[in-house]
């Protein structure tokens, strides 16, 4: 006797088949019925009824004809920009910024709020303020499919921020709480993992399958991609970098953590040092502060551009351990500071590859995120969008 087989979930079925369309469509310029059959394996009236109930919600639209000299002209689809919006929120040790997003990745609405107070209330009732500010803009013309939020620190799989050393904040959890307040998912991730599915997703590593992507701020951390995934270890905490152990001079001295010596902080401390010691600048040592070293940085100050370059020393050795770990060549600098290594790539592709066991074939590959307005704010949004696209379980009406 056959054993039994289990019986078809024809809804499941019909959800998935969405989903996986969806999917195709969000990631072609435009594309007709005929070729999301080849594509999918549906049939043709499979294809049609999908395609009209996705008309009839304004995920998809029709955007003109095909090209074509032979035969009748396919109808070409699209994904309809205004037919979903997601809240991205980032916050750190030194800002809040929100941003609405629409189906297509474009940026409706931005607004930043500096921090000068990491306590738990304070910035977590700012985010609040600035989703509810974003759910007026959008104001009920585009269905919201959810929160996406990049957080820094340990974030397990279920969202829960587990420690975060610059925010001080341990055991936090506030995903389920937003999720039942405002009445749409809600999403919960690091913020570095965030900004590299950001970068994969809408920015200069679209064609990468394999990349780092490192955030330097008050801390450092990584997103890792490889094969177009991101890696988030089992619990969903790997990337935490900044914790790598290393020596600022040699192995006699006591080991320090990298981003202890690529981070912010350091950044002034070495400025600070130079100016006292006398290095041509125009700069104050005694009230300086980052935002004034940064614009002495492009205005190619002394003192700024020898204190960068001090670092990417320090910078280099951690990005050699990353590749001879890894063996992935493409690093991508994002972040408050990562930003501004702009001014000494060369340098860092020298110091770097100092420390390297083998040379990359082709290369080392290091690049500068010119994501606006962040790495991180776009992967939140991308991966609210991923979820709904992607996952046929979730609550949202598609």
């Amino acid at each position: 006797m056959l054993p039994k087989r289990p019986a078809v979930n024809h809804q499941v079925m019909h959800q998935i088949n969405r989903a996986v369309l969806l999917d195709i469509v969000r990631k072609q310029p435009a594309t007709t019925r005929a070729k999301l059959s080849d594509l999918t394996g549906l049939t043709r009236s499979a294809i049609s009824n999908l395609v009209e109930e996705l008309m009839r919600s304004d995920m998809i639209r029709e955007v003109g004809q095909e090209e074509s000299t032979v035969g009748r002209r396919g109808i070409l689809l699209a994904l309809n920009p205004d037919g979903g919006s997601v809240i991205a929120v980032k916050f750190n040790a030194s800002s809040v910024q929100c941003a609405l997003v629409n189906l297509a990745g474009g940026i409706l609405w931005h607004d930043l709020v500096p921090l000068s107070d990491t306590d738990q209330a304070h910035v977590l009732g700012i985010c609040r303020q600035l989703i509810e500010r974003a759910m007026l803009q959008n104001d009920g013309a585009r269905s919201l499919l959810g929160i996406g939020v990049a957080a820094p620190g340990l974030i397990n799989n279920n969202g829960d921020m587990i420690y975060s050393e610059f925010m001080n904040w341990r055991d936090v959890s506030f995903r389920v709480a937003w999720q039942a307040e405002y009445g749409v998912p809600v999403s919960v991730d690091n913020l570095c993992s965030l900004a590299a599915l950001g970068e994969s997703r809408f920015g200069s590593a679209i064609a990468d399958s394999h990349f780092v992507y490192i955030e330097i701020g008050y801390g450092a951390g990584a997103g890792i991609v490889i094969n177009h995934q991101i890696y988030q270890g089992k619990n969903g905490m790997a990337g935490e970098v900044g914790y790598l152990q290393t020596y600022v001079d040699d192995v006699s001295s006591a080991p320090t953590d990298w981003q202890e010596l690529v981070n912010i902080p350091n950044f002034l401390r070495i400025a600070r040092r130079l100016i006292d010691s006398g290095c041509q600048t125009d700069l104050k040592g005694a009230d300086l502060s980052f935002g004034a070293l940064i614009r002495a940085l492009r205005m190619s100050d002394p003192a700024a551009c020898s204190a960068l370059s001090e670092l990417c020393r320090h910078l280099g050795m951690g990005l050699a351990s990353l590749y001879n770990a890894f063996d992935i060549p493409v690093f991508i600098l994002g972040g408050e500071l990562g930003r501004e290594y702009a001014a000494c790539l060369q340098q860092l592709v020298r110091d770097t590859e100092r420390f390297l066991v083998a040379q990359p074939p082709g290369g080392l590959d290091l690049r500068i995120s010119r994501m606006q307005p962040d790495a991180s704010l776009m992967g939140a949004a991308a991966r609210v969008f991923d979820t709904v696209l992607i996952e046929p379980s979730l609550p949202v009406n598609i």
